[in-house]
């Protein structure tokens, strides 16, 4: 379906446009933000009106790298758009914004492109991790940083390294015995006491790390012994405890776990066990428990509040004790041979550092000043992030610079990730009139007003759709309060309509699945493929996606599809560690690195690798390995096949190599003599990208100082977020496969059809909860019972839910508007026996059915042809000849480097060609270390410029583009320069000059290679010219 044209531009345009000003846009999914972004940015460049409008002055922002990637695109697509064509409908939409003439925006949108591409440094569009990396960059030394440091997105090796170097020290006097063991005395018991407690320190401080890295604060501890108090009050309450049960003396009115628990002493599992219902009372003999129980239960309650509010300050508080000196651990870790940072402590460094008085300096260390700010996903910044970029804004504002900030409050979804959604939940709230002044930017210099747009109309999604969605939130879950809440996003009162020419159109299906166990996959798979196979009918897989809440539920999907034939690409299946060839090379070299590793030999040989190469099945490598076990069991697994007379042969031919030179080659040059000698290219085609991939990590983290196996095997277990990037491999945007992927990754796609697959399934809730209060963050351990009870800890606890129920509804928001045309949920639930205790968001989904599928043909793209990759160490070498050099071979080159700089001066037929050479001789042979004859060189220019053939290619012809010195790239990424190339509207000429005498058996060669390119890249017949200088001699190469 062809796209419709956009409106009129909801910008204002540059002759009304004042400045300093500040703009909200609100932009609900599918209403074109990106596209209004776009616009901003091009008027700015264009518009002379627009002061500090350099494109070193204009900063663009947004959430991902692909983002930032797709921002730029369309902003050069834009301006070569207007470029190229100076009535094309983008042109029209420009000139309702700026103050120019037709020709004069095609001309300087000419040169911007042009300015553009040669100033790509000063093109700042990028995430806001990036900026603030730059800006870390340019002040290392005053945040006191490494000159260059590291930047990492994942705190595991470094708490690792840390917590063995702050354990290697118990028993100094930074970290006595008797701290430690105070510490091991009054950890937690949780039924089983701690021998390791290593795993869980770790645990903890990775979450205190992270929730530091959301603000400017810091883990403190609350003052006072809080596990001695929480001590007394529960022996206070073991006691009353007793008093009770000898009171009313018969032991079946009390519950029998919690009498257990007291009998046990045990803190934790007494409040796990406790009830405030019934308290230390048996529900179940309700009706026979004497008068009286309730008070009794309710002074019983008050005492257990009290000791629950102790132990949710206490729980956390051994930890907090030693983490100031974990934290200088880590400091020291980072400060070692790596020199790394961890991305959260750019935005906490910088925060601390700049303020009104020092942006003057920052601007003068990036070496040069920000006007305006463009930022896109605003609802998606972080608060540390906002106090980085929030001085820089303000010192914009107060003098002509603009703020221009885009989201979607409602697609607010990366809480998880630090996100803060309130900051632009209080700048709509301004926008709006709900509010006088911004808590989170300055207005004054604007007389505190704050420009704000509604994007009201959704380009991606038909008419049905459209009205499903609206139904959803609007209908179903404004009419569920228990739900909704107090609607922080406004799901239930946005405004966005359909285009009218799609009002009809669309399809969407919902069907409820209940089931005894969410394991049973036989109808969720029936399901599912008949989804997917009516929809390809329609259209390419490529416009198919399948979204889940989990990663967990990609690879049953991924499974599903691959049995039913149907080609599919996933995230996950992109990890190049979770492709079986990968996974075996791995095991292969966990196997060289420790030769007593049986398991990973044995995994090796009963591999895809092992058996291509050599011709043996799996069953009888099997059969062999366990044969091996029967008989010396103590015998290492490899020396046994290495002295099998049927095996011994396959290990001196493909497995003595590497096993000989482990240790002595560098990681890749082993790496390469695997890939030859087992032919992975040629026995895996198919594998070839993955296998790719695996050499590019190889070679990326040699650059980084892995440089052994047992080294690259650790970083290949690891699963945070560096290392996954390092070993994932891009989606071709052309491969017509059923994409898989979970909700937050589907956050700014768009397909043609969309299938939600929606589990019921909850989360088990993290205790851990943190409050920040005047800088300082406080540790506690809340659960459900405790908030309930507890008028202290409900607050802290609502806040969290809150987030957590505004995140659920948001994500909700997101999947159910990626769908173009057609719109599938299947929502899978248990059986229930009972209505559940509270309203749960997956019941407002029932069987329904809207408007019809559209009768249409898919349109394929055409498959690229494959690539041939040649095996590493089988590459064809390319050798060179050298002569030794020599004064005169040094000379010689110069000369024609010269005459060759004084050739490409000349875009035209000079009128006095020997005063414009001498000219040109004065400015450039003083750049040579040598003494020309100048009169021999400018005589024999002038003779040579004087030849009828070479005026001929000096003419300044009617719609010719001359270049000279012009680079082009080979479609294997090799570089060349072309001397002079003449691109007409039929044909293009090389010419390539040269002095000295000709070569007949490498000049045409290259001549030829030249012509190859240039044919391609222009898509016209192309022609050389050698044109000899000294010979004043042109020859004519074709093709």
């Amino acid at each position: 379906m062809s796209k419709a044209a956009k409106p009129a531009p909801v910008l204002e345009g540059d002759k009304t446009l004042k400045f300093p000003h500040a703009l909200l846009i609100s932009a609900s999914a599918g209403s074109g933000k990106t596209y209004t972004l776009t616009q901003r940015y091009v008027q700015f460049l264009l518009s002379d009106k627009v002061p500090g409008h350099d494109l070193s002055n204009i900063l663009a922002v947004t959430f991902t790298n692909n983002a930032a990637k797709e921002m730029k695109a369309r902003i050069l697509d834009w301006l070569k758009a207007l470029a190229l064509d100076k009535n094309c409908k983008k042109m029209d939409e420009t000139l309702e914004l700026v103050s120019l003439t037709r020709d004069e925006a095609h001309k300087k949108a000419v040169e911007l492109v042009d300015k553009i591409i040669a100033n790509y440094s000063d093109f700042h569009i990028q995430t806001i991790d990036s900026f603030l990396a730059r800006v870390m960059a340019a002040s290392v030394d005053e945040l006191k940083l490494p000159l260059k440091a590291e930047i990492t997105m994942a705190y595991d090796v470094l708490i690792d390294l840390a917590l063995y170097a702050m354990f290697a020290r118990i028993g100094k006097p930074d970290l006595p015995e008797e701290t430690v063991d105070k510490f091991l005395s009054v950890l937690p018991k949780t039924g089983s006491y701690p021998w390791n407690p290593a795993a869980r320190v770790k645990e903890h401080f990775n979450s205190f790390l992270e929730q530091e890295g959301k603000t400017a604060g810091l883990i403190k501890n609350s003052a006072g012994d809080y596990e001695a108090l929480l001590k007394n009050k529960f022996v206070a309450a073991v006691k009353h405890c007793d008093k009770l049960v000898k009171h009313y003396k018969n032991p079946d009115f009390f519950k029998a776990k919690l009498l257990a628990v007291l009998e046990d002493g045990n803190l934790t599992d007494f409040l796990a066990a406790y009830n405030f219902d019934y308290g230390l009372f048996n529900g179940a003999k309700r009706g026979k428990l004497p008068v009286g129980w309730e008070k009794d239960r309710d002074h019983l309650n008050d005492l257990v509040i009290e000791l629950t509010e102790l132990n949710a300050v206490a729980y956390y508080h051994p930890y907090v004790g030693i983490y100031d000196r974990f934290k200088a651990e880590l400091e020291r870790v980072k400060r070692g041979k790596t020199d790394v940072i961890h991305i959260s402590d750019i935005a906490k460094k910088l925060a601390a550092y700049i303020n009104e008085k020092n942006v003057p300096e920052i601007y003068l260390k990036l070496g040069e000043r920000i006007s305006h700010f463009l930022i896109d996903e605003f609802q998606d910044t972080n608060r540390l992030q906002w106090d980085v970029i929030r001085p820089l804004v303000e010192e914009g504002l107060s003098k002509t610079g603009s703020l221009f900030v885009v989201g979607d409050i409602k697609q607010a979804i990366y809480m998880f990730r630090n996100a803060d959604y309130k900051i632009m939940r209080d700048f709509l709230d301004k926008a709006e009139g709900k509010k006088a002044v911004t808590d989170n930017i300055s207005l004054e210099p604007l007389g505190n007003e704050l420009k704000y747009v509604n994007l009201p109309v959704n380009y991606r999604s038909d008419g049905e759709v459209l009205s499903y969605v609206n139904d959803l939130f609007k209908t179903r879950l404004k009419s569920s309060p228990e739900l909704i809440g107090a609607d922080i996003t406004e799901l239930t009162s946005y405004e966005q309509h359909v285009q009218p020419s799609r009002v009809k159109d669309g399809y969407v299906k919902t069907s409820v699945l209940e089931l005894e166990s969410l394991d049973e996959t036989a109808a969720q798979k029936e399901w599912l493929l008949a989804a997917v196979n009516g929809a390809r009918k329609r259209y390419p897989l490529g416009e198919i996606a399948i979204l889940v809440a989990k990663n967990k539920r990609i690879e049953p999907v991924v499974d599903w599809l691959t049995e039913a034939k149907i080609p599919v690409a996933s995230l996950s299946s992109l990890d190049i560690r979770k492709r079986k060839v990968v996974a075996e090379l791995i095991a292969w070299l966990k196997f060289l690195e420790t030769p007593s590793d049986d398991l990973s030999f044995a995994s090796f040989i009963t591999g895809d690798i092992f058996g291509r190469l050599t011709g043996l099945k799996r069953e009888e490598m099997t059969d062999f390995i366990f044969n091996a076990r029967r008989g010396d069991k103590g015998a290492l697994l490899y020396a046994a096949f290495r002295n099998h007379p049927r095996y011994g042969k396959y290990w001196e031919q493909y497995l003595d190599p590497a096993f000989r030179k482990i240790g002595y080659l560098p990681l890749y040059e082993l790496a390469a003599l695997v890939y030859s000698d087992f032919k992975l290219f040629s026995n895996f085609p198919e594998e070839q990208a993955f296998l790719a991939r695996f050499l590019d990590a190889v070679t990326a983290l040699e650059a980084q100082g892995v440089t052994s196996p047992r080294a690259f095997i650790e970083y290949a277990a690891g699963e945070d977020e560096d290392k996954s990037k390092l070993f994932a491999i891009a989606l071709p945007e052309y491969i017509d496969a059923v994409r898989v992927m979970t909700f937050h990754k589907s956050k700014g796609l768009g397909f043609s059809v969309v299938i939600n697959l929606m589990y019921e399934e909850k989360d088990q809730s993290d205790p851990m909860y943190f409050d920040e209060q005047g800088g300082e963050i406080h540790v506690y351990h809340i659960t459900k019972d405790a908030a309930e009870q507890s008028v202290k800890l409900r607050p802290i606890y609502d806040r969290r839910k809150s987030d957590g129920n505004v995140q659920d509804l948001n994500l909700l928001y997101v999947i159910s508007t990626r769908a173009r045309h057609e719109l599938y949920n299947l929502v899978i639930k248990k059986i229930r026996k009972s209505p559940p205790k509270e309203a749960r968001l997956i019941d407002i989904f029932e069987n329904r059915e809207l408007g019809a599928p559209k009768a249409r043909k898919p349109e394929h793209a055409a498959p690229s042809a494959p690539v041939e990759v040649a095996s590493v160490a089988a590459r064809a070498e390319q050798r060179f000849d050298a002569q030794r050099p020599t004064y005169t071979s040094f000379f010689e080159t110069a000369e024609g480097e010269l005459v060759h700089a004084i050739l490409a001066k000349f875009t035209a037929q000079p009128q006095d060609p020997g005063g414009q050479i001498s000219a040109y001789y004065d400015e450039l042979s003083p750049k040579y270390p040598f003494k020309f004859d100048e009169e021999k060189i400018a005589k024999s220019l002038v003779h040579f410029m004087s030849n009828s053939a070479v005026v001929e290619l000096f003419m300044d012809v009617p719609g010719r583009q001359t270049l000279t010195e012009a680079e082009f790239i080979d479609k294997n990424g090799a570089l060349f320069r072309m001397d002079r190339v003449l691109v007409d509207k039929d044909a293009v000429t090389v010419i390539d000059f040269k002095t000295g005498r000709e070569n007949p058996q490498k000049y045409p060669a290259q001549m030829k290679n030249y012509l190859a390119i240039i044919s391609e890249v222009y898509a016209r017949p192309a022609k050389g010219l050698l044109a000899y200088v000294d010979l004043n001699k042109i020859a004519e190469i074709k093709l």
